[in-house]
């Protein structure tokens, strides 16, 4: 089964339970990692993907210059392992900010009256 809760500001987890296959899809490349034991990892919420159940983890809102190095909306995930993460490259606020310049400019036509 599939259960959804929410973290502070926006950040919706899904937890998967149960036998087979999960495919998840991210923007850009998926890069696993596994924690140690009382291992600590931070990162951006837009780039975490997957994590384990008996990781760790705690959101918080980071503020000041470190708001702009880690994240746009200045929060951040710390995960304590051990267990299996996966991160994505891209988030989609990343994603988007390359997209919109790529796509065509609307163009306004105005009837002459003829």
């Amino acid at each position: 089964g599939a259960k959804t809760f929410f973290g502070s500001e926006g950040l919706i987890m899904l937890r998967v339970r149960g036998t087979g296959t999960l495919i998840v899809s991210s923007y850009g490349a998926i890069h696993p990692i596994e924690l140690e034991p009382g291992q600590e990892y931070i990162v951006d919420t837009g780039h975490l993907v997957t994590f384990e159940e008996q990781v760790g983890f705690e959101v918080k809102k980071v503020s000041g210059w470190k708001s702009t190095l880690f994240s746009g909306e200045g929060l951040v995930v710390e995960l304590k392992g051990p267990g299996k993460v996966t991160l994505q490259s891209r988030s989609q606020d990343s994603f988007l900010a390359w997209l919109i310049p790529q796509l065509p400019k609307q163009t306004t036509y105005v009837n002459s009256g003829s």
